[in-house]
């Protein structure tokens, strides 16, 4: 049966019609073909500058959340949807009347918070240019679009990919998440069980992914910045050449490694990590069968994903490989 969160916190976010922008106020680089952002000014995204107040609570909140990470990751442009155009402008107003339709259903409270989303630079265009649409990568929800909440932004990064200018790109939305029901990974579930709910939640306690459905994506989502980043290697961090691996890095990254997984993963499976770190610490099994162990907790392809943008420890890497 589905648990439904009464105590969720809450992020008030006003919704501002003075948002909604001029087509003439947009960049004037937006054609320009040395842009590596002219797939986003082209279509109403403005990048804001680095002074202002939003650029710092996106960049602040993006490195909050990436943890371990942060020191390696830096924030390239920041963009803000102008919401400009016909469609621009029906989108944001299409948002506000579902808004204000969820609040009345639940008693006031729409429960808007922000939320991350991870994709290639296609995957983005698209939704800049047309909405979103049912999202095939991740097929444990059907084809719900799954967001992260603010304080989890490692968790979007990881579903990003590399673009040709070596750049990766998350989007920060508002979500409308309204009345939440918890929906078991692997669910063939393809809507709200029933009117009482407007969205879905991996885990009601500690959520680390919010549902969306496919039939409310482009209603109560609405794109507000995209972040456009790097992960590079780390001043101080040793590469190893050929066996000779320093200690102190190998033990630094291991555990950096363990605190991501643990993160990320449902609370549930935090003590077994913690487990096998120790008997790894304590001389009770070797490096590879703590990776082993990782790979049987984590799962292949999540554990892979975090040694993606892990990728200055090579030797990681090659022995997860």
């Amino acid at each position: 049966m589905a648990r439904v969160n009464n105590n969720q916190e809450q992020v008030s976010i006003p919704i501002d019609y003075e948002e909604i922008a001029d087509v003439n106020s947009l960049s004037d680089d937006a054609n320009s073909a040395s842009n590596p952002f002219g797939f986003l000014t082209n279509n109403g995204m403005i990048k804001i500058e680095e002074e202002s107040w939003w650029h710092i609570f996106v960049k602040n909140s993006f490195l909050f959340g990436m943890g371990q990470l942060a020191i390696d990751t830096r924030i390239v442009a920041i963009h803000k949807n102008s919401n400009c155009g016909l469609t621009g402008k029906a989108r944001l107003m299409s948002f506000t009347i579902f808004y204000d339709a969820v609040a009345k259903k639940c008693g006031g409270n729409a429960n808007i918070l922000q939320a991350w989303y991870g994709a290639s630079r296609d995957e983005i265009n698209e939704i800049v240019r047309h909405g979103f649409s049912p999202c095939s990568k991740d097929s444990s929800y059907g084809g719900a679009v799954q967001l992260f909440p603010l304080k989890l932004s490692l968790s979007s990064a990881l579903t990003t990919e590399m673009d040709e200018n070596g750049l990766r790109h998350v989007l920060l939305c508002r979500v409308i998440l309204g009345k939440m029901e918890e929906i078991a990974s692997g669910s063939k579930q393809i809507h709200p069980s029933s009117k009482e709910f407007d969205s879905g939640v991996d885990n009601i306690v500690g959520p680390t992914k919010y549902i969306v459905w496919s039939c409310y994506m482009n209603s109560h989502i609405h794109l507000d910045y995209i972040v456009s980043f790097k992960v590079s290697s780390s001043e101080g961090v040793v590469r190893p050449q050929g066996n000779a691996i320093r200690p102190s890095s190998r033990d630094r990254a291991i555990q950096h490694v363990k605190d991501i997984v643990s993160r990320l993963l449902h609370p549930s499976k935090s003590p077994l990590i913690a487990k096998h770190y120790n008997d790894f610490q304590n001389g009770e099994i070797t490096f590879k069968q703590f990776i082993q162990n990782l790979k049987q907790v984590a799962g292949d392809k999540f554990l892979l994903a975090v040694f993606k943008l892990y990728k200055h420890e090579v030797w990681i890497v090659e022995s997860f490989l």
